[in-house]
C-alpha cells in the first residue's frame, strides 16, 4: 500500500525533507540505491567506523537529522530513510512477509554502505527491522532503542492522545503527542520534530508497531554484540517489558535511560553514541 494520500502530499514531504538534509546537514553525502523494496535514499555523514541508522516509524533522516549530527562525531553514519515510511524513500509499504521482505533489503543496504562490518542503530520500528537482518560478518552490533519487535506494542495508551493529532493535526496536537511520546523528556530538536509530524498526518497513511518478532528470528543474533537502550518512562515498549526478552533472547546488554521515554534517540543521543562505543559480548545482558 502506497502511504501517501495524493501526489502532492509525496511532493511536499520530499521536498521538506531534502530541504532540511542541506539544511541541517550540508555536508551529508546523499544518494539513492535500488533495492527489492523500491529506491531507498541513504545520508551519510562523519567518518570513522561504520554506523547504519534506521529511525523508528514516520521519522526519516531528515526528521533525525540532530540524531544524525550527534552521532555523527567520531561515525561514519548512514542513515537509511525505510521504504513505506514517509521521506525519501519509496512510499510502498511491505504488506507480508516482513522478515523475509527486510533481510533482503538491508542486505541491498548494507552492501551499498561498504565493506566494513556496521554497527545498526535501530530506533522503535527501524530497531525491527534491523533484526530482520541476517547475522554475519557484515554486522558488526546492534544497538536497539526503545524498539519494536521484541514485545507488543501498548496501543491502547499509545492512541488515546494521538488520536485528534491523526484525525485534525495542528502544532498544538503535535506538541501533546511529542510529550506523551518522550516522557516529557526535553528534546533538543522539538521544533523540529512538531514541523515534521503535523505534516505526516495529514499527507500519509499510519501504520502500527510491528508484531513481535519469531524467537527463532531473535536467538539468530546471540552472538551478535547488542546492547538495548529503554526509556523508564516510555509509554509504548515499557522499559520492564523489553528487558526479558531481551536478555533471554537476544543476549543484550540491557541499559535503562531513567528520564528517557519512547523518542529515547532524540532527547538522549548521548546515550546511543555510548552504546555504539561501549563493547557488548554476546550474552551480556
Amino acid at each position: 500500500m502506497d502511504i501517501y494520500r495524493s501526489e502532492p502530499g509525496r511532493t511536499l514531504l520530499r521536498d521538506w525533507s531534502s530541504l532540511q538534509i542541506s539544511r541541517l546537514l550540508p555536508d551529508a553525502r546523499c544518494r539513492w540505491i535500488d533495492t527489492p523494496l523500491g529506491s531507498t535514499h541513504l545520508t551519510t555523514v562523519g567518518s570513522g567506523p561504520a554506523v547504519v541508522l534506521l529511525p523508528g516509524t514516520t521519522l526519516g533522516a531528515a526528521a533525525s537529522a540532530y540524531v544524525v549530527r550527534a552521532l555523527a562525531a567520531g561515525h561514519r553514519v548512514t542513515a537509511v530513510d525505510v521504504p513505506g515510511q514517509p521521506g525519501l524513500s519509496h512510499g510502498e509499504r511491505p504488506a507480508d512477509d516482513l522478515v523475509g521482505r527486510y533481510r533482503a533489503w538491508i542486505d541491498e543496504v548494507l552492501t551499498a554502505v561498504g565493506t566494513e562490518p556496521a554497527t545498526i542503530v535501530g530506533e522503535s520500528l527501524g530497531a525491527a527491522v534491523a533484526l530482520c537482518a541476517g547475522p554475519g560478518p557484515a554486522v558488526a552490533g546492534l544497538v536497539l532503542v526503545a524498539p519494536a519487535g521484541l514485545v507488543p506494542a501498548r496501543v491502547t495508551a499509545s492512541l488515546r492522545p494521538a488520536l485528534p493529532w491523526l484525525w485534525h493535526p495542528t502544532e498544538a496536537r503535535t506538541e501533546r503527542v511529542l510529550s506523551f511520546l518522550s516522557g516529557g523528556a526535553p528534546l533538543p530538536d522539538r521544533r523540529h520534530l512538531v514541523e515534521w509530524m503535523t505534516l505526516v498526518p495529514e499527507h500519509t497513511r499510519s501504520s502500527l508497531a510491528p508484531a513481535p518478532l519469531p524467537n527463532a528470528v531473535l536467538t539468530a543474533w546471540r552472538d551478535t554484540p547488542c546492547v538495548v537502550l529503554a526509556g523508564r518512562r516510555d509509554p509504548i515498549f515499557p522499559a520492564e517489558e523489553l528487558t526479558r526478552p531481551a536478555r533471554m533472547l537476544l543476549g543484550a546488554r540491557v541499559e535503562f535511560v531513567a528520564d528517557a521515554g519512547h523518542l529515547l534517540a532524540h532527547s538522549h543521543p548521548d546515550a546511543v553514541r555510548r552504546g555504539i562505543t561501549a563493547p557488548a559480548g554476546p550474552g551480556a545482558g
